[in-house]
Protein backbone atom coordinates (compact mmCIF):
# COMPACT_ATOMS: atom_id res chain seq x y z
CA UNK A 1 0.00 0.00 0.00
CA UNK A 2 2.52 2.80 0.57
CA UNK A 3 4.20 2.23 -3.23
CA UNK A 4 0.81 2.41 -4.72
CA UNK A 5 0.02 6.15 -4.42
CA UNK A 6 3.35 7.25 -5.83
CA UNK A 7 2.98 4.67 -8.84
CA UNK A 8 -0.61 6.01 -9.62
CA UNK A 9 1.12 9.82 -9.31
CA UNK A 10 3.69 8.36 -11.55
CA UNK A 11 0.78 6.87 -14.12
CA UNK A 12 -1.56 10.26 -13.86
CA UNK A 13 1.71 12.29 -14.55
CA UNK A 14 2.55 10.07 -17.77
CA UNK A 15 -0.87 10.44 -18.90
CA UNK A 16 -1.26 14.09 -18.73
CA UNK A 17 1.84 14.58 -20.51
CA UNK A 18 0.94 12.21 -23.31
CA UNK A 19 -2.64 14.40 -23.60
CA UNK A 20 -0.07 17.77 -24.49
CA UNK A 21 -0.51 17.65 -28.22
CA UNK A 22 -0.77 20.78 -31.04
CA UNK A 23 -2.60 21.20 -34.02
CA UNK A 24 -1.00 22.76 -36.99
CA UNK A 25 -2.10 23.29 -40.96
CA UNK A 26 0.02 23.15 -43.37
CA UNK A 27 -0.63 24.67 -47.17
CA UNK A 28 0.98 24.59 -50.12
CA UNK A 29 0.68 26.35 -53.69
CA UNK A 30 1.88 25.18 -57.13
CA UNK A 31 1.55 27.44 -60.48
CA UNK A 32 1.45 25.76 -63.80
CA UNK A 33 0.34 26.83 -67.51
CA UNK A 34 -3.08 25.57 -68.17
CA UNK A 35 -3.38 23.05 -71.30
CA UNK A 36 -7.48 23.11 -72.12
CA UNK A 37 -9.95 25.63 -71.67
CA UNK A 38 -13.52 25.09 -71.17
CA UNK A 39 -15.61 28.10 -73.10
CA UNK A 40 -18.98 28.19 -71.50
CA UNK A 41 -21.83 29.96 -74.63
CA UNK A 42 -25.39 30.98 -74.82
CA UNK A 43 -27.15 31.50 -78.00
CA UNK A 44 -30.32 33.38 -77.33
CA UNK A 45 -33.00 34.40 -79.87
CA UNK A 46 -36.01 36.77 -79.49
CA UNK A 47 -39.40 36.15 -82.03
CA UNK A 48 -42.92 37.08 -82.29
CA UNK A 49 -43.42 33.51 -83.22
CA UNK A 50 -42.17 30.69 -81.10
CA UNK A 51 -41.34 28.42 -84.47
CA UNK A 52 -39.22 30.72 -85.85
CA UNK A 53 -36.96 31.38 -82.44
CA UNK A 54 -36.12 27.60 -82.22
CA UNK A 55 -35.53 27.91 -85.95
CA UNK A 56 -33.49 30.50 -85.80
CA UNK A 57 -31.51 29.46 -82.64
CA UNK A 58 -31.50 26.05 -83.83
CA UNK A 59 -29.38 27.14 -86.77
CA UNK A 60 -26.91 29.36 -84.72
CA UNK A 61 -26.62 26.47 -82.91
CA UNK A 62 -25.10 24.48 -85.68
CA UNK A 63 -23.38 27.26 -86.38
CA UNK A 64 -21.62 27.52 -83.71
CA UNK A 65 -20.71 24.08 -83.40
CA UNK A 66 -19.38 24.10 -87.19
CA UNK A 67 -17.24 27.05 -85.93
CA UNK A 68 -15.52 25.13 -83.30
CA UNK A 69 -15.29 21.80 -85.18
CA UNK A 70 -13.33 24.31 -87.95
CA UNK A 71 -11.25 25.72 -84.92
CA UNK A 72 -10.07 22.01 -84.46
CA UNK A 73 -12.52 20.78 -81.50
CA UNK A 74 -13.42 17.27 -81.24
CA UNK A 75 -17.36 16.57 -81.57
CA UNK A 76 -16.39 14.78 -78.28
CA UNK A 77 -16.14 18.13 -76.96
CA UNK A 78 -18.82 20.04 -77.89
CA UNK A 79 -21.97 19.01 -76.21
CA UNK A 80 -25.62 21.06 -74.98
CA UNK A 81 -25.39 21.85 -71.72
CA UNK A 82 -29.00 23.99 -71.50
CA UNK A 83 -31.85 24.48 -73.29
CA UNK A 84 -35.17 26.61 -72.47
CA UNK A 85 -38.42 28.38 -73.90
CA UNK A 86 -40.47 30.71 -72.67
CA UNK A 87 -42.55 34.07 -72.68
CA UNK A 88 -41.55 37.60 -72.22
CA UNK A 89 -44.68 40.15 -71.55
CA UNK A 90 -45.38 43.88 -71.43
CA UNK A 91 -45.60 45.72 -68.57
CA UNK A 92 -48.63 45.00 -67.71
CA UNK A 93 -47.65 41.32 -67.23
CA UNK A 94 -50.59 40.05 -69.41
CA UNK A 95 -49.77 40.87 -73.02
CA UNK A 96 -47.03 38.64 -74.85
CA UNK A 97 -43.92 40.59 -76.11
CA UNK A 98 -42.02 38.18 -78.04
CA UNK A 99 -40.93 34.52 -77.48
CA UNK A 100 -37.70 33.52 -76.63
CA UNK A 101 -35.32 30.51 -76.75
CA UNK A 102 -31.92 29.39 -75.09
CA UNK A 103 -29.85 27.15 -75.42
CA UNK A 104 -25.94 27.03 -73.72
CA UNK A 105 -23.16 25.58 -75.31
CA UNK A 106 -19.78 23.55 -73.63
CA UNK A 107 -16.48 23.83 -75.65
CA UNK A 108 -13.63 21.86 -74.52
CA UNK A 109 -10.68 23.47 -76.51
CA UNK A 110 -7.71 21.40 -75.77
CA UNK A 111 -5.15 23.98 -77.84
CA UNK A 112 -5.24 26.90 -75.21
CA UNK A 113 -3.10 28.55 -77.75
CA UNK A 114 -6.58 28.98 -80.72
CA UNK A 115 -8.69 29.94 -77.68
CA UNK A 116 -9.10 33.34 -78.77
CA UNK A 117 -9.52 32.37 -82.21
CA UNK A 118 -12.01 29.61 -81.25
CA UNK A 119 -14.16 32.61 -79.11
CA UNK A 120 -14.00 34.87 -82.01
CA UNK A 121 -15.73 32.38 -84.54
CA UNK A 122 -18.53 31.52 -82.12
CA UNK A 123 -19.32 35.05 -81.81
CA UNK A 124 -19.11 35.71 -85.49
CA UNK A 125 -21.19 32.21 -85.78
CA UNK A 126 -24.35 33.04 -83.87
CA UNK A 127 -23.40 32.99 -80.06
CA UNK A 128 -24.74 35.54 -78.03
CA UNK A 129 -23.23 35.12 -74.72
CA UNK A 130 -20.13 33.88 -72.94
CA UNK A 131 -21.25 32.75 -69.74
CA UNK A 132 -17.67 31.69 -68.68
CA UNK A 133 -14.25 30.79 -69.62
CA UNK A 134 -12.56 28.40 -67.56
CA UNK A 135 -8.49 27.70 -67.76
CA UNK A 136 -7.52 23.91 -66.68
CA UNK A 137 -4.73 21.15 -66.44
CA UNK A 138 -5.33 18.06 -67.44
CA UNK A 139 -2.61 17.21 -64.72
CA UNK A 140 -4.55 18.17 -61.75
CA UNK A 141 -3.98 14.94 -59.66
CA UNK A 142 -0.61 14.99 -60.27
CA UNK A 143 -0.23 18.78 -59.32
CA UNK A 144 -2.58 18.29 -56.06
CA UNK A 145 -0.34 15.42 -55.09
CA UNK A 146 2.84 17.36 -55.38
CA UNK A 147 1.10 20.28 -53.62
CA UNK A 148 -0.31 17.91 -50.69
CA UNK A 149 3.46 16.50 -50.30
CA UNK A 150 4.73 20.16 -49.74
CA UNK A 151 1.70 20.97 -47.42
CA UNK A 152 2.57 18.00 -45.13
CA UNK A 153 6.08 19.05 -45.52
CA UNK A 154 4.93 22.82 -44.43
CA UNK A 155 2.68 21.53 -41.63
CA UNK A 156 5.17 19.14 -39.99
CA UNK A 157 8.22 22.18 -39.72
CA UNK A 158 5.76 24.64 -38.22
CA UNK A 159 4.76 22.13 -35.90
CA UNK A 160 8.73 21.46 -35.06
CA UNK A 161 8.71 25.20 -34.83
CA UNK A 162 6.00 26.51 -32.78
CA UNK A 163 7.12 24.04 -30.13
CA UNK A 164 10.84 24.95 -30.28
CA UNK A 165 9.69 28.52 -29.70
CA UNK A 166 7.43 27.57 -26.58
CA UNK A 167 10.17 25.31 -24.90
CA UNK A 168 8.88 22.02 -26.03
CA UNK A 169 9.54 19.38 -28.53
CA UNK A 170 7.89 17.20 -31.28
CA UNK A 171 7.57 13.40 -30.15
CA UNK A 172 7.34 10.96 -33.15
CA UNK A 173 5.20 11.59 -35.99
CA UNK A 174 1.24 12.93 -36.40
CA UNK A 175 -0.97 10.99 -34.66
CA UNK A 176 -3.40 12.54 -36.83
CA UNK A 177 -3.62 13.70 -40.59
CA UNK A 178 -6.58 15.17 -42.34
CA UNK A 179 -6.29 16.85 -45.52
CA UNK A 180 -8.45 19.18 -47.73
CA UNK A 181 -7.58 20.20 -51.41
CA UNK A 182 -8.92 23.94 -52.32
CA UNK A 183 -10.83 24.41 -55.42
CA UNK A 184 -12.27 20.86 -56.13
CA UNK A 185 -14.58 21.04 -58.85
CA UNK A 186 -17.92 23.28 -59.91
CA UNK A 187 -20.25 24.48 -62.57
CA UNK A 188 -18.15 26.23 -65.03
CA UNK A 189 -22.06 27.49 -66.09
CA UNK A 190 -22.76 30.91 -64.14
CA UNK A 191 -25.52 31.89 -67.06
CA UNK A 192 -29.51 31.00 -67.29
CA UNK A 193 -28.83 27.24 -65.45
CA UNK A 194 -25.32 26.47 -65.45
CA UNK A 195 -24.51 23.18 -64.36
CA UNK A 196 -27.78 21.47 -64.93
CA UNK A 197 -25.95 18.83 -66.98
CA UNK A 198 -24.02 17.88 -63.75
CA UNK A 199 -20.92 18.12 -65.42
CA UNK A 200 -18.10 20.25 -63.49
CA UNK A 201 -14.90 22.06 -64.01
CA UNK A 202 -12.04 22.83 -61.84
CA UNK A 203 -12.11 25.22 -59.48
CA UNK A 204 -8.54 26.74 -59.96
CA UNK A 205 -7.49 30.37 -59.67
CA UNK A 206 -7.06 32.00 -63.14
CA UNK A 207 -3.37 34.28 -63.01
CA UNK A 208 -3.66 36.55 -65.84
CA UNK A 209 -0.21 38.27 -67.33
CA UNK A 210 0.04 41.65 -67.31
CA UNK A 211 2.44 44.31 -69.17
CA UNK A 212 3.52 44.23 -72.81
CA UNK A 213 1.13 44.24 -75.97
CA UNK A 214 1.01 41.41 -77.92
CA UNK A 215 3.11 40.23 -81.03
CA UNK A 216 0.98 40.31 -84.27
CA UNK A 217 -1.15 37.34 -84.73
CA UNK A 218 -0.34 36.00 -81.17
CA UNK A 219 -4.04 37.46 -79.79
CA UNK A 220 -4.52 40.00 -77.06
CA UNK A 221 -5.02 37.51 -74.14
CA UNK A 222 -2.36 36.25 -71.78
CA UNK A 223 -2.36 32.68 -70.38
CA UNK A 224 -0.80 33.44 -67.39
CA UNK A 225 -0.79 30.39 -64.84
CA UNK A 226 -3.58 28.94 -62.57
CA UNK A 227 -2.46 27.99 -59.26
CA UNK A 228 -3.40 24.40 -57.72
CA UNK A 229 -3.42 24.57 -54.25
CA UNK A 230 -3.35 21.45 -50.75
CA UNK A 231 -3.75 22.04 -47.34
CA UNK A 232 -3.39 19.26 -44.34
CA UNK A 233 -4.01 19.35 -40.82
CA UNK A 234 -1.84 17.45 -38.48
CA UNK A 235 -1.52 17.09 -35.23
CA UNK A 236 1.88 16.05 -33.02
CA UNK A 237 2.15 15.08 -29.42
CA UNK A 238 4.61 17.45 -27.51
CA UNK A 239 6.84 17.35 -23.86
Amino acid sequence: MKTSLPVALLVLAYCARADQTINVTGDAEIKVPPDQVVLSLGVEVHSKDLAEARRENDRRVLAVKAAASKSGVQDKDIQTDFIEMGIAYQSDGITPQYYYTRKSIVVVLRDVSRMEVALSAAVDAGATHIHGVSFETTKLREYRDQARTMAVKAATEKAHDMAKAAGLQVIGGPTNIYSANYGGRSWYGSGWGGGHSGMYAQNVNYVANSGGGAEPGQGTIALGRISVTASVSMQFQIQ
